[in-house]
Parts: C-alpha cells; structure tokens; sequence
C-alpha cells in the first residue's frame, strides 16, 4: 500500500513538471499558499479517550486539509472563512459506553469536529461525541413517508443554511447543487440513489422514545444527520450552530426558535463510518446479505481512501507485506532510537489500543514465524 509520503513526492515532482514546462515570460496564475504539514500539526482530537480511534481521526483530518482532491477543495473552503464538518461514526467513545452501545435503542456513536481558519491557522473550534449519521429506522419507509429511507454515502459534501421543518437554523447537506447519493433499502432489496432532503439538524426526543433515543417507529432521524443531544437543552447543537452559521441559541424544546437566511454556502461535510461497520452490519440486517452488501457500500469511499493512505496492520515499512523490516522498525520505536510517524503507528499497532508496544512487537514476530495470522 502507499505510504503518505509517497503522495507527497509525487506532488513535488508532478509541481517541479509543471515548472520547467512554463516558458519564460509567460506569466502564471497567481501563487497560493497551500497548508503545509506544520500548519495542521495541532489538529488533534481532545475528546475521545480511545487512542486507536483519535489517532485514526487525527490522521484522517489532517489528511484531508492537505489534499489535492477536487483541487484543493478543503483549503479553498478554509481560506474563504467557511467550516469543514467531519463525522466519524464509530469512533465516539460511546461505542464502548454500556448505556449508549446499545444501538438498538441510541444513535450516539459519531465523533464530530468543525475546523475554521483562525490566525491563517486551520483550527478544530468544536468536538463532540453525541452525534449520528445513522437513520433511526432505515428498513421502515413509514419512518419517511411511505418512502424507503435515504443514508448518505460516505464522501465529501457541500453544506448551506437553511431551516429544518421551517423551524430552526440547520445545514443542508447536497453534492451537485440539489442531490446527494445515498443508499435506501427495503425488506427484500437496497439500491443507490440521491435525495435531496438531507439535514444536519437537533437530535429531539420522539413519543415513546427513552430521552436521546429511538423506537421502531421513530424518527428523530429518516436520513437527516442528528448533532448533540436532547437532555443538554441542545448545548451542543446550538454551539454547533452557532459557530458555522452565528446563529444563537438555533434550538429550543417549544420549536419556536431562532432561524437563518437560507442558501448560503458554509463550507463542507465529511462523512467517514469506516470504524463502525459491525455494527452497520446490525443495523441494516435483513434479507439482503445480512447487512454485508449495504455496508460495503456506505464505507466503499472511506476504505478506498484508508488504502492510499495506511498500511496493512503489521506492515510498518508500507511494501505490501510484513517481514523482518517491520520487525526491526518496530523494535527501534520501542527503543527510542526511531520516531514512527502516526501512519507506521498505525499499521504497529496490531492490537489497536492506540500505542505501539511490546505485544505489538511479538505479534509482528509470531506472523513473519507463521505462528499467527495478522488481520486488518
């Protein structure tokens, strides 16, 4: 698999190309100062307690701050003062908590981060772990009028204000200027589609629902992403809010609340579910697969993604194999003579606490011996 800084030699070598192909006095574009690796060092996660799960995420957000992608679709964002929005579902630490696990009754595992510009300086200015990407009841149309379920893709999307049920400021989620891909399932089939009814809007409690959770009837979500929970009075949703669009106090129990000018665009939404597929798998099982189908393609963009950028687990070095050098590499880490970089603490960390050490090592050992089968 690639290592990053293989992406970032081809960059330098496609920009040198480009240069000696411009003959002289022929005047360029203006220069852009693009992040660099320093500007985005701070982009850490202060809230999740699970080290495996914050280093994916701090990996993957200064990934996309630095990437090429749709020509620099992320910083060109940042630099016109709008938000990046990411959603990690699966990394919130209440995927272990007892009472919120249980996703048969909450949807509470996303991890979610906005990042603005402050100082030139790409900057998380909101976490929270009270979130979710996950339709209430994504195998019952009743739940959306008749009409089965939408859940969006995993990818990169535009967001703008707009007012969700008319009521309160929210974000509106669309990748081509009205649609947005999603899947929809019912009992017998699933199938790719678009919607164009897709909210980042207040979690709020359903009739019959425990206070921040579902029922088989409710619908708290139909498609829409939820943020923050109800039995805060909306903190964090409002502060959520309050900061992408200035708007206060967006959401209030009476529904009488605060709203925005509608159709102005805030940025971006990334949405990355690839630590929760097991329990994708639960929640979209029926009689197609078992769920497996649906959920290989809701991550498809995100495992894509992990593969240009990670290592296997075991293969430090990133040759596509694990062997003795990454038996040496993980040694000197652990004898202080070798700084790993987060992305060969990764592929280390056989046993994903989030560290590498001496079980890691003598698993990677056990593997190259043919005694045991490291698995991603």
């Amino acid at each position: 698999m690639k290592k990053v800084t293989k992406r970032f030699l081809k960059m330098l070598l496609a920009a040198c190309m480009l240069f000696t192909a411009i003959p002289l006095g022929v005047g360029a574009a203006a220069d852009t100062e693009w992040f660099t690796e320093k500007d985005v060092q701070g982009i850490k996660s202060t809230i999740i307690s699970n080290k495996y799960h914050a280093l994916y995420v701090d990996v993957m957000m200064r990934y996309h701050l630095l990437s090429e992608t749709n020509n620099h679709r992320v910083e060109r964002n940042l630099n016109d003062g709008k938000s990046i929005v990411f959603f990690f579902d699966g990394c919130s630490d209440n995927v272990d908590d007892s009472k919120y696990s249980d996703i048969n009754k909450y949807r509470l595992s996303s991890y979610c981060a906005v990042i603005q510009l402050k100082d030139g300086v790409p900057t998380i200015v909101y976490e929270s772990e009270f979130n979710s990407t996950i339709p209430d009841n994504p195998r019952n149309p009743e739940t959306n009028e008749g009409d089965p379920v939408p859940t969006v893709l995993d990818g990169i999307y535009n967001i703008q204000s707009t007012n969700h049920g008319g009521s309160y400021a929210a974000l509106w989620i669309e990748d081509d200027g009205t649609q947005v891909p999603v899947m929809r399932c019912t009992e017998t089939t699933n199938y790719v589609s678009t919607s164009k009814y897709i909210n980042i809007h207040a979690r709020y409690p359903w009739t019959g629902a425990p206070l921040d959770g579902i029922t088989s009837d409710s619908y708290s979500s139909s498609g829409c992403f939820n943020v923050g929970k109800t039995s805060d009075s909306f903190r964090d949703y409002n502060k959520f809010i309050e900061l992408i669009l200035g708007v206060k106090n967006a959401r209030k129990p009476d529904w009488n609340n605060a709203k925005c000018t509608s159709g102005v665009d805030h940025g971006l939404v990334i949405v990355d579910r690839s630590h929760y597929q097991t329990q994708l798998a639960q929640i979209y099982k029926g009689n197609v697969n078992n769920g497996a189908e649906i959920v290989a393609k809701l991550v498809e963009n995100s495992l894509k993604l992990q593969k240009e950028i990670f290592n296997g687990l075991g293969d430090v070095n990133g040759n596509g194999e694990i062997d003795k050098y990454d038996y040496i590499t993980v040694k000197r880490g652990l004898l202080g003579t070798l700084d790993l970089t987060d992305v060969q603490t990764m592929s280390a960390d056989v046993n994903k606490n989030g560290e590498t050490e001496k079980f890691d090592y003598i698993l990677i050992k056990r593997d190259i011996l043919g005694t045991y089968e490291i698995k991603d």
